[in-house]
C-alpha cells in the first residue's frame, strides 16, 4: 500500500444513501460498497471504473443496492459475509420488483444478479486475507448481522467502516475500535445522540406498546426487513402479545436462523419467531388486522404491507404507528412525522392515530461516534454517509486531520 492513498467517492458522501468509495493504492483500485437510494424516484451512485476487488460492508440497500451492475460485464470479487451475499440477493431481486411495479427503470437484470451473487467470496470477523502486499483483516461492525469494518495495511493502517454500532442489541455485539493511520467512518448521527440507553428505551417501548393495547387500540410497527423487525420482535418476546409479521422480513428472518454464527443469541431469535403469526396470504393479512401488534415493511412507509394495514387502521385514535428507525428526508415516514400524514400512492391523507418515534437505531450516536473514532487513535478521518459532517468535524480536529469530500472530488491522504 502507498504512503499516498486516493479516496474518491461516487456516492453517499455526503448524504445517507448510495454509498461507494474508491480507494486507489500503488494502482491496485478497491471498491468499498456500491448502493443506491431506495426513494422514489431511486437515485443511483457515479458508474464505477473497473476495480480490482470490492468490499461490501452489509445488506442494506444503500450500500449493497447497485452492486449487480458492477457484474454486468465482469466477474469482480466481492468480499462480504456469507450471510450478507444471501441477503443481498433477496434484496436485489426485490428491488427489480419494486422497480417493476413503481414503473421505473431496472437498473440490471436476474443475470446481473446471480452473477453478483457468484462473485461472493466468504469472509468472516477475525479472519485475513492477503491482496497482493496489502494485508486485510474482517471485522464485525455490529450494525446488523453479517455486517463488517473492513482493515487494510499495508505501509499505512486503513480503516473502512461501514455503517457501525458500539452498543450491543438483541442481535449483535456492539464493535470495537481498531488502531488506524486513516480512518473512514460514517457519520448517519452527527450531530445527535441516542436520548437514552438501550435498555431504558426498551421499557418505555413496550409501555408504549402496553398502553396502546389497554386502550382498545392496535400497535402498527413499519421495520426495515433486514435486522429491526427480528431486533423488535425480540424486545416484545416476553409480553405474551398477539402478533403478526408481514413482509420480507419472514425470509429474512429464516436465513438469519441459518447463519446463526453471526447471531448474538440465535435461541432468543428462534424463541421470538415461534411466538409470532406470519401473513402468507391476504387471508392472513385479514386475520393480521385482528392482533395486538402488526410488523411490517417498509421501514420508511414508502410501500410494502405497511399501507394497507395504515389505511385500514390510520382513522382510529386509539392505535399508534410506532416509529423506529431512521427516517429519511423525503421518505413516506418522514412525511408522517413532520405533517402528521401518508401518500397513499399519490393521494395524501390525514393520520388520526398516534404516532411516536423510539429511537431503536443501528447507528454510533455523536458522542459514541467521536468516542470511537478517538480510541482508534488516527491521523487522518474521511467522514461519509452523512448530511450533517460538519457537527461531527470540529470535536475530532482535536485530535485528527478531517477530511469532508464531496462526491466526485477526489482526496489524496
Amino acid at each position: 500500500m502507498d504512503d499516498d492513498l486516493q479516496i474518491h467517492f461516487l456516492g453517499g458522501s455526503n448524504k445517507v444513501g448510495s454509498l461507494a468509495m474508491l480507494l486507489k493504492t500503488k494502482g491496485t483500485q478497491f471498491l468499498f460498497d456500491y448502493g443506491m437510494t431506495p426513494s422514489k424516484p431511486p437515485e443511483f451512485p457515479l458508474p464505477a471504473p473497473p476495480v480490482d476487488t470490492m468490499f461490501l460492508s452489509h445488506s442494506h440497500l444503500d450500500h449493497s443496492g447497485m452492486t449487480p451492475l458492477l457484474c454486468e460485464h465482469d466477474s469482480i470479487p466481492l468480499l462480504t459475509t456469507d450471510l450478507t451475499g444471501v441477503i443481498s440477493n433477496l434484496m436485489h431481486k426485490d428491488s427489480i420488483k419494486i422497480a417493476r411495479s413503481e414503473g421505473y427503470a431496472k437498473p440490471y437484470d436476474n443475470g446481473d444478479i446471480k452473477r453478483a451473487k457468484q462473485s461472493v467470496t466468504p469472509v468472516k470477523p477475525g479472519q485475513k486475507k492477503q491482496i497482493d502486499d496489502i494485508l486485510v483483516r474482517f471485522h464485525s461492525a455490529g450494525h446488523i448481522p453479517g455486517s463488517l469494518m473492513f482493515e487494510l495495511v499495508g505501509s499505512k493502517r486503513f480503516l473502512f467502516t461501514g455503517d457501525f454500532n458500539t452498543i450491543d442489541t438483541h442481535l449483535v455485539k456492539g464493535t470495537k475500535p481498531v488502531k488506524c493511520d486513516v480512518l473512514c467512518m460514517e457519520g448517519t448521527y452527527a450531530g445527535r445522540n441516542h436520548p437514552k440507553p438501550r435498555k431504558e428505551l426498551e421499557k418505555d417501548f413496550k409501555d408504549k406498546v402496553d398502553e396502546v393495547i389497554s386502550r382498545g387500540g392496535k400497535v402498527i410497527l413499519p421495520a426495515f426487513a433486514v435486522s429491526r423487525s427480528q431486533e423488535l420482535a425480540m424486545v416484545l418476546r416476553k409480553m405474551g402479545l398477539n402478533i403478526w409479521y408481514d413482509g420480507m422480513g419472514r425470509k429474512v428472518s429464516k436465513i438469519f436462523l441459518k447463519h446463526a454464527k453471526f447471531l448474538r443469541n440465535p435461541g432468543e431469535l428462534k424463541k421470538a419467531l415461534n411466538q409470532m403469526n406470519f401473513v402468507h396470504s391476504d387471508h392472513g393479512r385479514k386475520l393480521a388486522l385482528n392482533a395486538d401488534v402488526i410488523i411490517t415493511s417498509s421501514g420508511m412507509m414508502d410501500g410494502g404491507p405497511v399501507l394497507h394495514y395504515m389505511n385500514k387502521l390510520k382513522d382510529d385514535p386509539k392505535n399508534a404507528v410506532l416509529l423506529t428507525g431512521y427516517q429519511v428526508e423525503g421518505t413516506n415516514s418522514h412525511l408522517l412525522v413532520e405533517e402528521g400524514r401518508l401518500d397513499f400512492y399519490g393521494v395524501k391523507e390525514k393520520v388520526a392515530c398516534e404516532v411516536e418515534y423510539f429511537d431503536f437505531s443501528g447507528h454510533a450516536g455523536h458522542n459514541q461516534l467521536v468516542d470511537f473514532a478517538k480510541k482508534c487513535n488516527p491521523e487522518k478521518i474521511i467522514l461519509m454517509h452523512s448530511d450533517a459532517r460538519e457537527a461531527l468535524k470540529t470535536p475530532l480536529q482535536e485530535f485528527a486531520e478531517v477530511y469532508t469530500p464531496q462526491d466526485d472530488e477526489p482526496i489524496t491522504v
